[in-house]
C-alpha cells in the first residue's frame, strides 16, 4: 500500500455488471437487439455493434479477435468466464491531451477467470476526494486523511484545444494509488462478498438496482501502472495507473460459495405465464443503500451486506414457485450462514463513526475503526473511547489532533439523556448527516422535526418515522436491524429501557412497519388508504429479521398508538382500514373545499354563451366569413359548448371533461376572453411543464402560466429537494386570481390538489380540466376521477348534451375534424377503451378494423419479437411516403429537414425558424411511435436504437470526425443524439441559454423537439461544441445544452431520442399519425394506457400488435383499468372486491364498476339493472357471448339459452337513440339480426322460420331506463305473455 492512503476495516463491494440473456459466461447475447437492458449503460450503447453481434449471436468472446471484443467486455460482462481475456489500456487522455498524457503508452490487461474489473468511479471524482462545500460533498481526503495532493495534479489547459480544465477525474499517479489502495483495502479475500448487480434488466422497469448474483471475495489483484512510450516515464510527466483491479468471486456454475439468481430461467416460463410476478421474483437492491449499488464498484457495509442478502432470500421464495429444478435448499443456507455471520462481525454499533462526528469528534469514522481494530468481539467502544479521551496521546497522529481537554470534559460531562442518545444513534447504521441530524437538537428542529431526546429514546422508531419525508431519509430497515440484532449481540449489549422492544410485535415496531407499508402502497400503487387484512398480510411477508408476525388480534388492542400518524377509518360493510395521516388532511381538505363550492350560489353575469364559443371557433379555424353553412356535426359541438361554458363561469367549481379533440382548449379560450373573467385575473396552472405550455397557447394567454410545483414553491407547499406537495395551514395564501383553471387534472395527485386548494383564496371559479379516462396519476390517489363521480349528476346516460351543474363533459370529437357523414373509426376504438357505456352497435368497430377498410386505422399482426422492427420500417415507408427503406432523405424531411444541394454534393439541413424559414420543429410532432414498454425489442429504447442507426447513417458518420472538418457536435450521451435526431426533454429547466435570448426561457420535461445545431457554416464557422434545439412548443428559439450534461455515470442525460416515446410521455400531446406498438403479453398494459395511446392522433393510427387484435378486447374491460384498482377515500371510501382475470386475482372499486350477483362485470349500470333482473327471476344467461351476424362477430348484451324449448333469446339494451351515427349503427347491427332470422318477439302463433327472438331495451332523454320494459321481457322469457 503506497505512503498516504489508509487501510480500511472489512467491508463488502458491489459491482455493475450489464445484463446478458445469457449468464455472462463469456459468449455474446443470443439476441443482442433484444437486449436494451444493457444500454443503459453509455459505453456499450455508444460501442455496440448490433450487427455483428447479431451475426455471431451466442459466441464464445475467446474465440474473437480483441479488436472485435463487444463493449460488454469492459463493463464487467464475463464476469462468469472460465477463460481470462487480455486487453490492450489506452489512457482516455492520451490522444485529446498530449502535452500532458501523450507519453501514456497502450497498456496490457488480463481480466482473470471468473473475476471482474472493479474500477471505483466515485472515488477518482476530484469533487468527492477533495470536496464541494457549495453541494455538500464532504472530502474524503479530509474524513479518511489521506495523503491526496491537490497541486500534484497536472493543469490540462496546457493542451492544445483544453481552454477549460473541469478537474473532473485524478490524473497523477501517487494520488490515483492513495485513492485506488485505500478503496480496494475493505476488499479481504474469503471475509468480504462482493456483489454483483444491474442498472437495469428486463425483469422490472423502473430505477431500482437488480442484484444479479452473490459471491465471496477470492482475491483481488495488484495495481497496474500505465507503460510508457519509449518503455519510461519522462522525467517531468505524471505517472499514471489503470484504475482496473482484478476482483476474483467464488461463484461456479455448479459451486456451492455463492450463486446466480436464475432470472434468464424465469423470463422464458414467464413468456407463457402471465400469473408469474416478475416484480416479486427480483431481489432489489435495498432503497437505503442505493449509494452503495452506484458508480461502478462501490464499497457496502456489513448492516447493507444483510440487508442486501434478505433481499435475495425475499426474491428466492417467490422464485422457487415457478422453478423446481434449482438448488434452493443450498443457495438458503448458505445465506442463512452468512447472515450469521455478519451480524457477528456488524457488532452492535454500526454507527458509532457517525454518533462520534455528530458528538464532535473530527474523525469520528476513522475514530470508530481505529478503536474496532484493537479490540476482539464483542469490545465495549464506549469504554474504550473514554480511556484514549484520558491519554490520547496513545492514539496515532492523524486521530490526536483535534482531541483535547474540552472534548474530554464535554463526554465526561455528558448528560446521561444525552449519552444514552449517542448510544443509541451508534446502534443505527446511520450517514454522517443523519446522525448529525438525530444528536443535534438544533439541527433536528431545522429539519421540522419537534421531538426531545427523551422521546426519541422512548420510542426509537420515531428515528425512521419522523424522518421519512426527509430528501435523505432514515430506513425503516436501518432502524429494525439496530433494535433487533441477533441474540448474541442483544445478550453482549442489552439495550436498555425504554428503548428496548422485547416482542417482535411490540406496538412501537408494528407502528412503524404500518407506516411504511402505507408508504410504499401510496408510491408504488397509488392507494391512499389499505384495507386492515391487507396491511397485516403485507407486513407479515415483509423480509424482517425477526419477522414481525402481526395479526388482526394485535391490530385491534394496539389502535391507541397509531394516533397522529396513521388513522383507522371504516369502510365498506364496517371493515376496518388504515390511513396516513397526511392523507386523511388532504381528502379532508378536498372534501370539504369541492362540497362547499358545489352548493354555493353561482356566479352573477349573463352573456351570448353561443356567441361567444362561434367567435372562438371561427377566429381559430381563420374563417372570417363562412362561405358555406356549419354541419350538424359541428352545430352539435356549438351546443355543447355553450351549454358548457355557461356552466363553467357559473359554477364555483367544475369538472370540464372530454376525450382529446372534443374542444377542451376551444372552451377555455372563450372563458378566458369573457372581460369580467380577464379583468379579475385568471391563473393557468397544469401538472407539468408542456402541460403548462401547451394550456397557454390554446387559452391565448402566453406566458402567463405556471405548472403546479412553481405556483406552490412560492406559498411554501412544494419542497423541490424531495417533490413533495403539502398542505401548509401556517404559510400564506394566493388571492390575485377569481379564475382557477388547472389542466391535465388527471395527472393531479391528491397530495398536489390538496395544496393547491389550501395555497389560493377570494376563487370565483375552479375550473377542473381533463379526461379522467386517461391514465391516472403517478404518486397517490385519482383525485380528478374522484370529484369528476361526486359532481356527475345521477341521470347522467340519459342526457345527451352531458353538461349540469358543476358538470361538463364534451362529446363531439372535432379534432380531426371529420367531413359530414365520415365515419372516424380510430374515435369508435378509443371509446371502446374509455370504460363509458357503449352503444350495442359500438361492436361492429372490431371488424370493421380488422377488415381492413378504415382509412384511419390500420392494422398490421407481428408474432415473434423479431418481426416488429422490419414491419416497422416498411409501416414508416408507406405513412411518410418514403422512396425506399434506406431513404434517409425524406425520413429526414418529415422530421422538417431541409434536403439542398451543392457543387455536386447534397446533404440536409436542421432549422431553427427564422423570419419567414421555418423551422424543423414544426414536423416535430407530424408523425410519432407510442409503445407502452422501454425494453425489449418492441420497447422505445430498440426502436429509437434502431431508426436512428438505420435512417441517421449519415449524420452519424459527420458528428464522429474530429478536428476542423467537425461540423456538427459529436454524439451525446448514451444515445448518441446527433444533429437532427427527434428528441424529448425529460428535465424542467428555466434560466437555459437560447438564442435568440429569451428573459423567461423554459424547457418543460415532455417538450418534444429536434436538434438544429451546432452546424458549423460561414456564417457560424466555429467548431461546435453544444447541441441546440428548437421545441415543438417554441418555434424560432435554439435551447443549448452543454456536452457535459450527457456525460454523468448516474444521473439521467436531459434529452432523449423521440422517435419512440412511451405512452406515459405522449399523455397530454398529439400527432399526426402514430404508430402504436402493442407486444403481448404486456405485463404493463391497461385500459386507461391502451385510450390514451389510441387519441393522441389527429389523421391515423397504425397499430402494430403481438398475436390477434382481438386478444386487446379483454383490455376494454373494467378489470384492466389501473383507476379502479386504487383505494381512496375522498367523497367516499373504496369498497374493493375480488375478480379473478385470467388467472389472476385482482381487486377493484366497487363504487367504480358493475359487479353483477352472478359475478360478471359490466359495462354500464342500465345493463347491471338487467343482468341483476334476469338472476332474480331465475334466468341463466351469458354476457356478451360472441356471435356471428351477417359475417361479423358481436356481441349480444345477453344471451339466454332454454335448451328444453329449443328457444334463444338475444338481449341488446340500446342508450338514447338521438344520437344519430349511435342509431345508424344500431340499424346495422338490427339488420344483421333480421337477416340471421333472429327477429323481435310476435303474438302470432305462425312459424316465421326464426332461430332466435331479439329483445330490446332503451333510454330516453331525462327519463334513462325503463324498468317496466325490462320486466315485460323477462315475463316473455319465462312464457307468461
Amino acid at each position: 500500500m503506497i505512503e498516504g492512503a489508509r487501510a480500511l476495516p472489512v467491508q463488502h463491494l458491489t459491482i455493475r455488471v450489464p445484463w446478458h440473456d445469457a449468464g455472462w459466461g463469456g459468449t455474446l447475447c443470443q439476441v443482442c437487439t433484444a437486449n436494451t437492458s444493457c444500454t443503459v449503460l453509455p459505453r456499450i450503447a455508444t460501442a455496440r455493434d448490433d450487427a455483428f453481434e447479431t451475426r455471431h449471436s451466442g459466441q464464445s468472446i475467446e474465440l474473437l479477435d480483441r479488436s472485435q471484443y463487444p463493449p460488454c467486455v469492459d463493463e464487467h460482462g464475463t464476469f462468469m468466464a472460465k477463460f481470462p481475456l487480455s486487453l490492450q489500456k489506452k489512457h482516455p487522455y492520451a490522444e485529446s491531451a498530449k502535452s500532458t498524457h501523450g507519453h501514456f503508452a497502450e497498456t496490457p490487461y488480463t481480466i482473470r477467470p471468473y473475476s471482474a474489473a472493479g474500477i471505483p468511479f466515485r472515488w477518482m471524482l476530484r469533487e468527492q476526494v477533495e470536496g464541494n462545500k457549495k453541494w455538500g460533498v464532504r472530502s474524503l481526503k479530509e474524513a479518511l486523511q489521506l495523503g491526496y495532493q491537490a497541486e500534484r495534479e497536472p493543469d490540462l489547459t496546457v493542451n492544445k484545444g483544453w481552454d477549460n480544465d473541469k478537474k473532473t477525474w485524478i490524473q497523477e499517479g501517487a494520488n490515483q494509488r492513495i485513492l485506488l489502495d485505500t478503496f480496494f483495502s475493505v476488499a479481504q479475500p474469503n471475509e468480504s462478498l462482493v456483489f454483483f448487480y444491474a442498472k437495469r434488466t428486463p425483469m422490472a422497469d423502473d430505477a431500482r438496482r437488480v442484484i444479479i448474483g452473490v459471491g465471496r471475495v477470492k482475491s483481488v489483484g495488484a495495481p497496474t501502472e500505465y507503460h510508457y512510450l519509449g518503455g519510461q516515464k519522462p522525467k517531468d510527466n505524471i505517472s499514471g495507473y489503470l484504475w482496473e483491479r482484478n476482483i476474483e468471486h467464488s461463484i461456479r456454475p455448479k459451486g456451492s460459495d455463492g450463486f446466480l439468481l436464475p432470472y434468464q430461467k424465469l423470463l422464458q416460463v414467464a413468456e407463457t405465464d402471465e400469473s408469474i410476478d416478475l416484480v416479486a421474483c427480483t431481489a432489489f437492491a435495498p432503497d437505503e443503500y442505493f449509494g452503495s449499488y452506484s458508480y461502478g464498484t462501490e464499497h457496502l457495509a456489513h448492516d447493507g451486506a444483510i440487508s442486501s442478502l434478505l433481499a435475495i432470500e425475499k426474491a428466492i421464495k417467490a422464485m422457487r414457485q415457478h422453478l423446481a429444478d434449482e438448488p434452493w435448499s443450498e443457495h438458503l443456507a448458505w445465506i442463512d450462514a452468512e447472515l450469521n455471520r455478519l451480524w457477528k462481525v456488524r457488532g452492535a454499533f454500526p454507527g458509532l463513526g457517525a454518533a462520534l462526528n455528530a458528538f464532535g469528534f473530527p474523525h469520528g469514522n476513522l475514530l470508530a475503526w481505529y478503536l474496532a481494530g484493537q479490540e476482539g468481539e464483542n469490545f465495549d467502544p464506549w469504554l474504550a473511547l473514554t480511556d484514549v479521551l484520558k491519554t490520547p496521546e496513545g492514539l496515532p497522529g492523524y486521530l490526536r489532533d483535534g482531541i483535547g481537554e474540552t472534548l474530554r470534559k464535554k463526554w465526561e460531562g455528558l448528560l446521561p439523556e444525552r449519552r444514552a442518545l449517542l448510544t443509541l444513534l451508534a446502534r443505527f447504521n446511520l450517514t454522517d448527516a443523519q446522525a448529525l441530524r438525530w444528536y443535534q437538537p438544533t439541527e433536528r428542529l431545522k429539519a421540522g422535526i419537534d421531538l426531545n431526546d427523551a422521546a426519541v429514546l422512548a420510542n426509537p422508531y420515531l428515528v425512521y418515522e419522523d424522518d421519512r419525508l426527509q430528501p435523505d431519509s432514515v430506513a425503516f430497515e436501518i432502524v429494525d436491524r439496530g433494535i433487533f440484532p441477533p441474540e448474541s449481540v442483544r445478550k453482549a449489549f442489552p439495550l436498555p429501557t425504554p428503548s428496548l422492544a422485547r416482542e417482535a410485535i411490540d406496538e412501537r415496531r408494528v407502528r412503524a412497519a404500518m407506516l411504511l407499508t402505507l408508504e410504499e402502497a401510496a408510491r408504488t400503487e397509488g392507494h391512499t388508504y389499505l384495507m386492515a387484512t391487507w396491511l397485516v398480510q403485507r407486513i407479515r411477508e415483509r423480509a424482517l429479521q425477526p419477522e414481525c408476525p402481526l395479526d388482526m388480534d394485535t391490530i385491534s388492542i394496539i389502535e391507541d398508538c397509531l394516533a397522529s400518524k396513521i388513522e383507522a377509518i371504516q369502510v365498506k360493510d364496517g371493515l376496518q382500514a388504515f390511513q396516513l395521516d397526511r392523507y386523511v388532511e388532504t381528502s379532508t381538505l378536498i372534501r370539504s373545499k369541492i362540497s362547499k363550492r358545489r352548493s354555493r350560489k353561482p356566479n352573477a353575469g349573463e352573456h351570448n354563451w353561443s356567441a361567444l364559443v362561434d367567435a372562438t371557433i371561427d377566429t381559430a379555424k381563420g374563417d372570417g366569413i363562412r362561405t358555406t353553412g356549419p354541419s350538424v356535426r359541428d352545430l352539435a359541438a356549438r351546443r355543447e359548448k355553450s351549454a358548457a361554458l355557461e356552466v363553467l363561469y357559473k359554477s364555483g367549481v367544475s369538472v370540464l371533461m372530454g376525450a382529446a379533440g372534443t374542444g377542451k382548449s376551444t372552451l377555455l379560450k372563450a372563458l378566458c376572453s369573457i372581460e369580467s373573467v380577464k379583468s379579475k385575473g385568471i391563473l393557468l396552472l397544469a401538472p407539468t411543464g408542456k402541460a403548462r405550455v401547451r394550456l397557454e397557447h390554446t387559452s391565448g394567454m402566453a406566458s402567463q402560466g405556471k405548472t403546479v410545483a412553481q405556483f406552490l414553491n412560492g406559498l411554501g407547499r412544494y419542497d423541490g429537494n424531495t417533490g413533495r406537495y403539502y398542505v401548509n395551514e401556517g404559510a400564506g395564501r394566493s388571492a390575485m386570481h377569481a379564475t382557477i383553471i388547472i389542466d391535465e387534472c388527471s395527472m393531479l395527485t391528491e397530495e398536489q390538489l390538496a395544496a393547491l386548494l389550501d395555497a389560493v383564496e377570494g376563487v370565483d371559479r375552479l375550473v377542473l380540466v381533463g379526461d379522467p379516462k386517461q391514465l391516472p396519476p403517478i404518486g397517490a390517489g385519482r383525485p380528478y376521477v374522484d370529484i369528476v363521480n361526486f359532481l356527475k349528476p345521477e341521470n347522467l346516460e340519459s342526457l345527451r348534451t352531458r353538461v349540469a351543474s358543476c358538470f361538463a363533459e364534451l362529446t363531439v370529437t372535432m379534432r380531426q375534424e371529420a367531413e359530414e357523414g365520415v365515419v372516424r373509426e380510430d374515435v369508435l376504438l378509443a371509446q371502446a377503451f374509455s370504460g363509458r357505456p357503449l352503444d350495442a352497435g359500438a361492436d361492429e368497430i372490431w371488424q370493421t378494423v380488422l377488415s381492413g377498410q378504415s382509412n384511419y386505422v390500420k392494422l398490421v399482426r407481428w408474432n415473434k419479437p423479431d418481426q416488429i422492427q422490419q414491419l416497422l420500417l416498411e409501416e414508416l415507408k408507406v405513412e411518410l411516403s418514403l422512396k425506399s427503406l434506406t431513404d434517409e432523405v425524406t425520413f429526414e424531411e418529415s422530421l422538417g429537414g431541409v434536403y439542398s444541394e451543392f457543387d455536386g454534393g447534397s446533404t440536409v439541413f436542421f432549422n431553427t425558424e427564422y423570419r419567414d424559414r421555418p423551422g424543423a420543429s414544426r414536423k416535430a410532432e407530424a408523425w410519432q411511435i407510442l409503445s407502452p414498454i422501454k425494453q425489449y425489442q418492441a420497447g422505445v429504447t430498440a426502436i429509437n436504437r434502431a431508426l436512428q442507426q438505420h435512417f441517421r447513417k449519415t449524420f452519424l458518420k459527420l458528428a464522429a470526425q474530429t478536428g476542423w472538418s467537425k461540423k456538427i457536435p459529436s454524439p451525446a450521451g448514451p444515445e448518441g443524439i446527433v444533429y437532427g435526431d427527434k428528441v424529448i426533454n425529460v428535465v424542467n429547466k428555466s434560466g437555459r441559454d437560447t438564442y435568440p435570448e429569451k428573459d423567461d426561457a423554459y424547457v418543460a420535461n415532455g417538450d418534444i423537439g429536434i436538434i438544429t445545431g451546432h452546424r458549423k457554416t460561414k456564417l457560424r464557422n466555429w467548431s461546435p461544441y453544444e447541441v441546440e434545439v428548437e421545441f415543438a412548443s417554441q418555434p424560432g428559439i435554439s435551447y443549448k445544452y452543454k456536452p457535459w450534461e450527457f456525460d454523468s455515470q448516474e444521473s439521467t442525460p436531459p434529452l432523449e431520442l423521440a422517435y419512440a416515446l412511451t405512452v406515459h410521455k405522449t399523455q397530454g400531446s398529439e400527432f399526426g399519425k402514430t404508430f402504436v406498438v402493442i407486444p403481448s403479453p404486456c405485463r404493463n398494459l391497461t385500459r386507461e394506457m391502451l385510450y390514451t395511446a389510441l387519441t393522441r392522433q389527429r389523421d391515423k393510427i397504425v397499430i402494430l400488435h403481438q398475436g390477434e387484435f382481438r386478444d386487446l378486447m379483454h383490455f376494454s374491460q373494467e378489470a384492466a383499468s389501473e383507476i379502479s384498482k386504487r383505494m381512496t377515500n375522498l367523497f367516499a371510501p373504496s369498497a374493493p372486491i375480488e375478480i379473478k382475470v385470467r388467472n389472476k386475482s385482482v381487486f377493484l372499486d366497487e363504487k367504480l364498476i358493475y359487479l353483477t350477483e352472478n359475478g360478471e362485470l359490466v359495462r354500464s349500470k342500465s345493463e347491471w339493472i338487467i343482468a341483476d333482473k334476469l338472476k332474480a327471476a331465475g334466468i341463466k344467461y351469458q354476457y356478451e357471448q360472441p356471435l356471428v351476424l351477417d359475417g361479423v362477430e358481436r356481441l349480444p348484451d345477453f344471451t339466454i339459452r332454454d335448451e328444453d324449448a329449443g328457444v334463444v333469446w338475444f338481449w341488446e339494451h340500446n342508450g338514447m337513440l338521438s344520437d344519430d351515427e349511435y342509431k345508424k349503427r344500431w340499424e346495422r347491427k338490427k339488420a344483421a339480426y333480421h337477416k340471421a332470422k333472429i327477429l323481435p318477439p310476435t303474438l302470432s302463433q305462425s312459424d316465421d322460420g326464426r332461430v332466435g327472438t331479439l329483445l330490446v331495451t332503451e333510454e330516453h332523454e331525462g327519463v334513462g331506463l325503463d324498468l317496466k320494459a325490462i320486466q315485460a321481457n323477462i315475463k316473455l322469457i319465462l312464457g307468461e305473455i
